[in-house]
């Protein structure tokens, strides 16, 4: 009965800490994302060649790359956000969640001002990060300011 308790007790502690590593993946990721697009509107308001920030799928690690170019990347180079969550993009002001896979990534970039350029037919203004908890990093287009919303 001692070993069944003790079992018992190392099991509940474990699952606790399981949550907790979730949970410090979904803090890491939000970190890494906000961190990579203020990082995208200094690039584009210091260099005279627009940057693409690109965040994308790789098996089941999401990755963020900045580059010059606004086609897809090829999955490499990029640094790792972390795996085991879901991301979405969301497109204009009333669009509806895509997740961002393999096939379908989420590219955006600022203008010299430092307001959010349209890439393509996409016109990011949320990247949604789903995990222990959903994040919601919302840009300003008008103005590109950007912060992490928990909803």
């Amino acid at each position: 009965m001692i070993v069944v308790a003790i079992v018992a007790i190392m099991a509940a502690l474990s699952l606790t800490m399981l949550a907790r590593i979730k949970y410090a993946n979904t803090e890491k990721m939000v970190t890494n994302v906000t961190d990579a697009v203020s990082k995208l509107q200094i690039l584009a308001m210091t260099k005279a060649t627009p940057r693409y920030l690109h965040v994308y799928m790789v098996g089941d690690d999401y990755y963020v790359c900045i580059n010059e170019s606004p086609t897809a990347t090829d999955g490499k180079g990029g640094n790792c956000l972390g795996s085991n969550l879901k991301m979405y993009k969301v497109i204009g002001d009333a669009g509806s969640d895509e997740l961002i896979t393999a096939t379908e990534q989420a590219v955006m970039s600022f203008k010299r001002d430092g307001t959010l350029r349209t890439v393509g037919a996409e016109d990011i203004r949320k990247i949604v990060v789903c995990g222990s908890f959903d994040t919601e990093i919302r840009i300003n287009p008008k103005t590109g300011r950007h912060y992490a919303e928990k909803r």
